[in-house]
């Protein structure tokens, strides 16, 4: 569930006008006809932060049709309800705040005219769900200096009634429904032309507000423009769609790198495709993946390749990364290097646990105060560097340091068993990954979760001090030993000999693919890329070479799953599977296309009655 933890930073952006408003103030809510409402709680949000007001002094009137004038003056707000020095281009609107919201939009190009004048802007006509699709668009560009925000692929065609979304709306109707502001309705349609109740645009603009409450994208620097020198050192990160964490982490990363390398162009890459299509669908921000990184300083003519990424181990994607350099892209370049993950050596293990006290000593201020940081985790036995850490805490006299992780062990309930048994009250947490998104946000941090670090913790009894949002990368000693790695790596090998000297521990013997397995019954490790999707177990039956997996939830919060996406779910006239509850658990039997390679399922919330997204990487089962 997203917080409302998450627009903080909105309630303090936003104002309400002592102006002639469009109707009756939040102060005088306590609206009969939204308690119970299922969109109480958005309902609610908007009142608070004042986006919207009351029809009348005792209702909200959630199930009326949302006024033009009404929606340009909740964006109004949410803008800061800025100045207007403009003329008034309508003829039908004068006075007050609606006037100065509408002039605003005007000026802004976020409205036009209901004539072709453009005199009449029909404040009390009610806004259909493509006009609204339109505004909320331009709204945001604007947020974001953008003529306008897009997203690359086509969510509309699988829709009964995709025909009917105007022209003018198609791309803005597009990236609304990519975003999962507006949302499909009954008999598999998009309803452009219908209107929309106030109480689902107060719904829309909770979704919006959230997806844009992280920061300003602006200050963000891609790095994806085409090489100009011989030397390119190209920064491959995860990545995270929290702007103003990305600037703090990857952004400070790769600006260290620059000053570092003057020689040599400083590009960026993402391995999560995923984030990618978010900010550009969200922010109109381009960020090469890291083929698309490569493949730019090929067409540059690059000669002498760098690469340096910002992983904390030598895991599975630091394989990927290696195997994909080895190749696809080594004869490519004159040379081709690759630095290490952050925790290599002995002694990383050393500076990086120094820097981690470094940063949190400070707010540690008595003798009964823990911190606990929250790596990732992983099924791969590169999950050993977090106890490896834990030992250099201990062996460093730090006795009230522990180290977890969201997605493997040691978990948050681990570490209240060790921060009880060391008489600790209070904690201090922190994530211990170079960026703090959407783990430290949510599965740590998050009030509202019961499964969150923060839930966790206080349930057990102890006090949560602060939760510190901020990634290692924020730290500038980390900093410098990501350069340090760069620059070791130049003195190095070419990345075929470095790959055949360091070999990866997730594959020891650098060993061909493995052979199909036999028919037979498997005990295997899921890997998910969201972490609340908690699996207990998996069975792997393989039959005449085709694999199915019974996959074991541990709660009953999904009914039925589907292999593909959540849009090709909801167009699927059929083909979910539906799970079997008992016991606060939930069972699947699905398809596995490959092993060890992430695969796109759709899992259907019972609670939300809405599918989502589930990446899972079904592994290989450990030789005997």
């Amino acid at each position: 569930m997203r917080t409302w933890k998450k627009l903080t930073a909105l309630l303090a952006m936003v104002m309400v006008l002592g102006l002639t408003g469009t109707g009756f103030a939040s102060e005088d809510a306590g609206f009969a006809d939204v308690s119970g409402h299922w969109a109480e709680e958005e309902i609610n949000r908007v009142l608070e932060l004042g986006l919207m007001d009351g029809k009348t002094a005792a209702a909200f009137a959630p199930n009326e049709n949302m006024t033009r004038a009404d929606l340009v003056v909740a964006l109004y707000r949410l803008a800061k309800s800025p100045s207007v020095e403009a003329a008034n281009p309508f003829t039908d609107v004068e006075g007050g705040e609606p006037a100065q919201a509408a002039v605003w939009a005007s000026a802004q190009k976020i409205i036009n005219g209901k004539n072709e004048a453009g005199t009449i802007f029909d404040p009390d006509g009610s806004a259909t769900r493509q006009e609204i699709a339109k505004i909320l668009n331009l709204f945001a560009a604007r947020q974001v200096k953008k003529d306008s925000l897009t997203n690359r692929v086509d969510e509309l065609s699988g829709y009964a009634d995709a025909a009917d979304v105007a022209d003018w709306a198609k791309d803005c109707m597009n990236w609304a429904v990519a975003s999962e502001f507006i949302t499909g309705t009954s008999g598999n349609k998009l309803d452009p032309n219908g209107t929309a109740p106030r109480a689902q645009v107060a719904a829309i603009l909770c979704r919006y507000m959230d997806d844009a409450s992280t920061g300003d994208a602006s200050k963000d620097d891609p790095r994806n423009q085409d090489p100009t020198k011989e030397n390119e050192l190209l920064v491959v990160s995860f990545g995270t769609s929290f702007n103003d964490n990305r600037v703090a982490t990857i952004k400070a990363i790769e600006d260290d790198m620059a000053t570092a390398f003057p020689d040599c162009d400083v590009r960026r890459g993402f391995t999560a495709n995923t984030i990618i299509e978010h900010i550009y669908r969200r922010d109109g921000e381009q960020i090469d993946d890291v083929k698309e990184a490569l493949d730019r300083a090929v067409k540059a003519d690059v000669k002498n390749l760098l690469v340096q990424p910002t992983h904390l181990m030598n895991g599975f994607e630091y394989g990927d990364l290696r195997n994909l350099l080895e190749k696809k892209y080594a004869d490519k370049f004159d040379s081709t290097k690759i630095g290490a993950p952050l925790l290599t050596s002995d002694e990383d293990f050393t500076e990086v646990a120094l820097a981690m006290v470094n940063a949190t000593k400070n707010a540690v201020k008595d003798d009964k105060t823990a911190v606990c940081w929250m790596g990732h985790g992983t099924s791969a036995d590169s999950n050993s560097v977090y106890a490896r850490m834990q030992e250099e805490m201990k062996a460093a006299g730090y006795d009230n340091y522990f180290i977890g992780t969201a997605e493997a062990a040691p978990t948050a309930e681990d570490l209240v068993k060790l921060v009880k048994e060391g008489g600790y009250e209070k904690v201090i947490l922190r994530p211990m990954m170079i960026v703090a998104g959407d783990h430290a946000n949510n599965d740590m941090a998050d009030e509202k979760d019961p499964e969150s670090w923060y839930s966790v913790f206080t349930a057990a009894g102890l006090e949560v001090v602060e939760c510190q949002i901020s990634g290692l990368g924020e730290i500038k000693a980390i900093r410098d030993l990501l350069a340090e790695h760069a620059k070791d790596a130049v003195d190095l090998k070419d990345v075929a000999d470095i790959i055949a000297s360091q070999p990866n521990p997730e594959n020891p013997d650098n060993a061909e693919e493995p052979e199909a397995l036999a028919d037979g019954t498997y005990a295997v490790e899921v890997e998910c890329e969201q972490s609340m999707f908690k699996i207990d177990s998996c069975e792997l039956t393989v039959k005449d070479g085709v694999m199915t997996a019974k996959l074991v939830l541990g709660s009953e919060s999904f009914d039925k799953m589907f292999v593909g996406s959540k849009n090709a779910a909801k167009l699927a006239a059929e083909g979910a599977v539906e799970g079997v509850a008992a016991d606060g658990k939930t069972t699947f039997t699905l398809s596995v296309a490959e092993l060890d390679k992430a695969l796109d399922y759709a899992a259907h919330s019972v609670k939300k009655d809405e599918w989502y997204d589930r990446t899972l990487t079904f592994l290989s089962p450990a030789a005997e």
